[in-house]
């Protein structure tokens, strides 16, 4: 049920985005602490985006979850903007993420909702 969305206004190559995509499933599971079967990625390059007036490098995410723990939310900000860093070299000041905790009623899955 976790899902992070990462928009970059960089071109990825599709093999630098397959990377990015499989690294970002095995941190948000690790971080969050539910099994990487359940976690969905979605990576968006080349997107029109820009941030502080500037057209360089930045990343917009959204890590939405049923159930996201509230007191993990820095620690799992901080997790996942070292991993763009480390990944794809955009500085953290270039980088928002949107954290959304949804009830699992409303977080649909295989045709019923958890």
């Amino acid at each position: 049920m976790p899902f992070l969305l990462i928009k970059t206004n960089i071109n990825l190559d599709k093999s630098v985005a397959n990377e990015l995509m499989n690294y970002a499933s095995k941190v948000v599971s690790k971080a969050i602490g539910k099994p990487e079967s359940y976690v969905m990625v979605n990576v968006c390059s080349g997107e029109n985006l820009i941030f502080g007036s500037k057209i360089t490098p930045a990343v917009y995410m959204e890590m939405k979850s049923v159930g996201l723990p509230t007191s993990q939310i820095p620690f799992i900000s901080q997790t996942l903007t070292k991993m763009i860093e480390d990944k794809i070299k955009v500085p953290g000041n270039r980088v928002y993420i949107e954290f959304a905790s949804v009830p699992g009623n409303l977080w649909g899955y295989n045709g019923g909702t958890f």
